[in-house]
């Protein structure tokens, strides 16, 4: 009975650590994580940029402009602090660049108003870290984030390793749990 109970443990624990280590996406017909921003254009109107925009048109056009880098599940936080209630200073510098442009470019061409403004944004540094917008989105790193630069450990091995860390320690426990409870007692 015993072993039957620190056998269910131990799986709870494991399925426990699979959860932990998954994110949720955002299901279509779900509210996105990002938040609204509204960009005021040069000929003086204003429009609405919505989470969504930002996860499905705003994003791929950035991770299909910065080739030197996958982006992938990283590019979360690239526009928006880390609560994404906000702008970090990149976003900042990015809406006043699109904010340049007219509301007639937004709506007839807005991966080009995107590109521009990604481009014209390239040499400055947001974050004020001593690296320029570019350096940083080639190295994968946040442009937003003065404490991720490209001279810091772009991943800690906690982040990286860990999920595998806490699997083996789980699966080393089952053997050596399996060792205790079934060696022969020598009398």
């Amino acid at each position: 009975m015993r072993r039957i109970s620190i056998a269910v443990i131990l799986v709870i624990s494991l399925m426990f650590v699979s959860l932990a280590n998954t994110q949720a996406l955002p299901v279509s017909g779900q509210k996105s994580i990002y938040p609204n921003v509204t960009v005021y254009f040069s000929d003086g109107v204003s429009e609405n940029i919505s989470g969504k925009v930002w996860a499905d048109t705003i994003f791929p056009i950035v991770e299909g402009m910065i080739h030197n880098f996958s982006w992938g599940k990283k590019i979360k936080y690239l526009f928006f602090d880390k609560s994404l209630k906000g702008l970090n200073p990149f976003g900042l510098d990015f809406v006043r660049a699109m904010e340049t442009h007219t509301s007639k470019e937004f709506n007839t061409n807005f991966p080009k108003l995107v590109g521009d403004s990604l481009e014209s944004i390239y040499n400055k540094d947001s974050d004020r870290d001593g690296y320029s917008n570019i350096e940083e989105l080639n190295a994968g790193t946040y442009p937003g984030d003065p404490s991720d630069h490209p001279g810091t450990v772009q991943e800690k091995f906690w982040d990286q390793y860990g999920g595998y860390t806490i699997i083996t320690i789980i699966v080393l426990s089952i053997f050596a749990l399996y060792f205790v409870f079934n060696r022969e007692k020598k009398d």
